[in-house]
């Protein structure tokens, strides 16, 4: 027969376990979702510095390779993509559109959660 001490240990052990695991779980899903909240928020104010820059650029020299590649520069040392860049038809605005991969643990491996890794903004700037 069990004693009845083993048996409460057995009950503790299982409820800590039950908690450990839980714990664990509910981590996870913290840590990927705010990976995800870090890159949204990242890649937006990304993108409107780099529009900031670009429109700079293209005040001071008039030119929209100068300008492209003063957003390019700006993205690509933050850690992000240009997708987009456009100056308005009367060149007194410029939009960059960036794009972020979320450094999350799961989500961008599982097909149907991919796109929600991807962090995506457009920002705009008028021309300095």
């Amino acid at each position: 027969m069990r004693s009845m001490r083993s048996e409460r240990g057995g009950i503790i052990t299982g409820w800590l376990l039950k908690l450990v695991v839980s714990l664990a779980v509910v981590g996870v899903f913290a840590f990927e979702a705010g990976a995800v909240i870090v890159a949204r928020v990242t890649v937006d104010t990304v993108a409107g510095d780099a529009a900031g820059e670009a429109a700079s650029a293209y005040g001071r020299t008039g030119s929209a390779d100068d300008a492209r590649s003063a957003a390019v520069e700006y993205v690509h040392s933050h850690g992000g993509s240009m997708t987009g860049f456009t100056i308005a038809p009367d060149g007194r605005s410029i939009s960059v559109t960036v794009e972020k991969r979320a450094k999350t643990l799961f989500l961008h491996r599982i097909g149907f959660s991919k796109s929600w890794a991807i962090a995506r903004s457009t920002r705009s700037r008028a021309v300095t």
